[in-house]
């Protein structure tokens, strides 16, 4: 839940002004005393008051921080790698939708794979949806249940409505359960308080228009709201090798936001919901038993849905903290293999108090039901058509002060869902403070991935592979359910150190070690004959899912900022990413170790804002994405130009220029992807008026 939330109880030394049920899961609580670092105020430094340093919020990131530990924490206090994308920073970046604003994060990989598509990861494993990275929009998932992973082209807002966006590096299963193992992003939008008034935007450029409005309110009761509504039209981009990849997209939504009580008062209420609908071109191959063995068909395919959330939070004697949230969610999608009509509940409800001066603990309770509705295609065939799945969940969060500097956090997730039970994901974390300047933080978690109904429940024809010489049939690849096919898992260590080394420079590396088992393996089973005296004779060759792979993946990420003058800031972003895979032989799987190859080793991202006046803002951003071998992806510098004026109180124009170093690349995707295309250079102008 992201409502606000005061600390209590619990004593920390300050910076201001500073940003601030299975086997293995027994064997990480063995392996949390490792974490449990020796703890001690370290001298004169540590006990002294410590003084706040005359700095900018913006250059330190000051900003809350909820996503990590479900409590109100600022940055520098958060033992955690988190890294904040505030609304300034959008602007500034030029992004037109949520995943471009991403790519200013060290450890994420944002790839753009067509017109509305893009493969967003953390800390590896991406594909068109990465099934090991949580997404949520003001705390409610939009993590797809039936492909496991997210679809980019309907997380859409108004940015001008987001105040933030938090993106937490490494597993936060501990607090958010299954899925969320590599990272969680959560998406968090401003009070309708403070978007009061009107605003009307306008984007056109070579490649795509945005228009939107906003007005907010009073509500009756004393409160606020406010509505809006926004269209994205997209043009066709350049396929691979060249000529036009057919993917135009164009996508809607429209929303509104209500808050009472947000003035200090003891209770507060937020209620909010939206609807939108997506549309783009596509290209599917449909396999056949007869020459010429496949058809290429273009397709229209739309995605629409609505949801509608509550919050209500009340404060309680002694700085306790009591909330309930609840969400209704639709959404349906037409694959063309497949149609899926899904409807989500949700009700979650936490309770936060000081036990002591030096504890702090945080419980909380989740109940989810989703129901599913497929239509399927001779392509797709599936167990049931409708199928609803439960999931009940508890957790608990015990943070406790060891020394003045030194904080000890213990929690873990029990959760039971109806596709493997009961699974736990306990965590622990340390955080040190040996000074003012800096910070020291390390854990050890558990996190699981979950099986999608894809995996458990549905068959899907993939492709035929015509005969040859010694198979004088021809062989049909058909992608089998398994609900043997059980949750992968993760053992994640952790490392971290922030130092503000001056007023105006800040530093914060993490490292990870990551430990995974259970991983998917598409396992080839034995073929068989098939002569049903309508088809044609041929083979079948079953592919399923199973958990044969294991493998490790390690790495580091640093963040610099540096602000030589008031008008000027500096900002780099680097990580580093190796993983290492095995997995069954070629004659037994289907590249059981490809994930190797599909994220970048090395990222780098270097910024410059400079505000020369009052009313004018000059930004670049030149960034490097290491190559992908697995989908035959070059390296690839991206340079970002962005230019504002400030042409009065309420109205601003700027102009954006984004690729600038080549006329296209390819992000992402095997070269034989139908429906990949290339990234263009796009410049465009935009004009946002609020009054």
């Amino acid at each position: 839940m992201d409502g606000p939330r005061h600390r209590a109880g619990v004593r920390r030394t300050p910076a201001a002004g500073v940003p601030g049920a299975h086997g293995r899961s027994r064997s990480v609580l063995t392996r949390i005393a490792a974490v449990l670092l020796t703890c001690a105020p370290s001298g004169a430094d540590a006990a002294d008051p410590v003084d706040p340093f005359a700095l900018d919020p913006e250059l330190l990131f000051a900003a809350t921080v909820i996503s990590a530990t479900k409590t109100d924490e600022t940055w520098w206090d958060t033992p955690a790698a988190v890294y904040i994308v505030s609304n300034e920073d959008i602007a500034r970046s030029g992004a037109t939708s949520i995943p471009e604003a991403l790519r200013l994060v060290p450890g994420v990989n944002v790839a753009r794979v067509n017109a509305s598509g893009w493969a967003v990861s953390v800390r590896g494993f991406n594909g068109n949806l990465a099934n090991k990275l949580l997404v949520l929009i003001d705390g409610r998932t939009v993590y797809n249940s039936l492909f496991s992973g997210v679809y980019w082209d309907v997380q859409d807002t108004l940015f001008e409505d987001v105040e933030r966006i938090e993106v937490i590096r490494g597993p936060g299963a501990t607090l958010w359960g299954s899925n969320a193992v590599n990272g969680v992003i959560n998406v968090i939008t401003k009070t309708a308080s403070a978007t009061q008034g009107g605003l009307v935007s306008g984007l056109a450029g070579n490649e795509e228009g945005i228009g939107a409005v906003r007005y907010g309110g009073a509500a009756p009761g004393g409160g606020h709201y406010r509505v809006f509504a926004k269209y994205v039209k997209r043009d066709d981009q350049r396929a691979i090798g060249g000529g036009n990849g057919e993917d135009a997209w164009s996508a809607g939504r429209g929303g509104f936001r209500a808050d009472w009580g947000q003035e200090g008062g003891r209770d507060r209420l937020m209620l909010q919901g939206d609807g939108y609908y997506s549309d783009h071109d596509a290209f599917r191959p449909i396999p056949l038993l007869a020459p010429p063995f496949a058809r290429v068909d273009r397709e229209g395919r739309t995605a629409a849905g609505g949801d509608l959330l509550g919050r209500w939070t009340r404060d309680l004697a002694g700085g306790a903290r009591a909330s309930v949230q609840g969400y209704v969610d639709y959404t349906f999608r037409d694959l063309g293999i497949l149609e899926n009509e899904h409807l989500a509940f949700d009700l979650d409800a936490q309770y936060q108090r000081a036990l002591a001066s030096w504890n702090e603990l945080v419980v909380g309770a989740r109940f989810r039901y989703d129901l599913d509705d497929l239509t399927g295609s001779p392509q797709a065939t599936f167990r049931d058509a409708e199928r609803g799945d439960v999931l009940v969940s508890g957790f608990f969060q015990d943070r406790i002060a060891l020394a003045e500097t030194c904080f000890l956090t213990l929690g873990s997730k029990l959760e039971h869902n109806d596709y493997t039970g009961v699974e736990v994901q306990p965590g622990v974390r340390i955080q040190w403070q040996p000074g003012r300047r800096h910070v020291l933080w390390g854990s050890v978690a558990r996190a699981v991935r979950t099986p999608s109904r894809i995996e458990h429940d549905v068959d899907l024809d993939l492709a035929t592979i015509p005969p040859f010489e010694d198979i004088m049939v021809p062989i049909s690849v058909v992608l089998r359910n398994n609900r043997d096919f059980d949750s992968e898992e993760l053992i994640a260590y952790e490392l971290g150190y922030r130092l503000q080394w001056s007023p105006t420079l800040l530093f914060d590396l993490a490292a990870f070690y990551n430990d995974y088992d259970d991983l998917k393996t598409n396992t080839l089973r034995a073929p068989a004959l098939v002569d049903a005296g309508v088809d044609p004779a041929h083979l079948v060759l079953p592919v399923v899912a199973t958990n044969d792979t294991e493998g490790e993946a390690y790495g580091v990420e640093l963040v610099a900022n540096w602000r030589p003058f008031a008008a000027l800031t500096l900002s780099s972003a680097y990580s580093f990413l190796d993983i290492e895979l095995r997995g069954p032989p070629s004659d037994v799987a289907i590249e059981a170790e490809t994930a190797e190859g599909e994220s970048p080793h090395h990222q780098l991202n270097l910024r410059s804002l400079w505000n020369p006046t009052e009313a004018v803002d000059l930004d670049a951003s030149l960034s490097y994405v290491d190559a992908l071998p697995a989908f035959d992806v070059h390296g690839y510098w991206r340079l970002d130009l962005r230019a504002a004026w400030r042409v009065r109180a309420g109205l601003e124009f700027s102009v954006v220029g984004q690729n600038l170093l080549d006329g296209g690349h390819r992000e992402f995707s095997e070269p034989t992807e139908l429906n990949t295309t290339e990234v263009q250079r796009s410049v465009y102008g935009k004009v946002t008026w609020r009054y």
